[in-house]
């Protein structure tokens, strides 16, 4: 089996929704307003962006 290669933007999903879920569960615990779940997509939008912008880096910088 082949070793698979993930993008930056890939890894910074996983780890967005990690983070975001783990601030979201402990928020949730100790307000008990379900509200605070939605940081879940401010975690994912925050590592797309990140991840993605490391992508287009490393890619204008392996071309020169």
């Amino acid at each position: 089996m082949e070793k698979r290669n993930y993008s930056f933007a890939q890894l910074g999903l996983l780890f967005g929704v990690f983070i975001g879920g783990g601030i979201a569960t402990i928020l949730f615990a100790t307000t008990g307003n379900a509200i605070y779940f939605s940081i879940i997509g401010v975690g994912v939008a925050v590592g797309l962006i990140l991840g993605a912008g490391y992508d287009q880096y490393k890619a204008k910088k392996s071309n020169k």
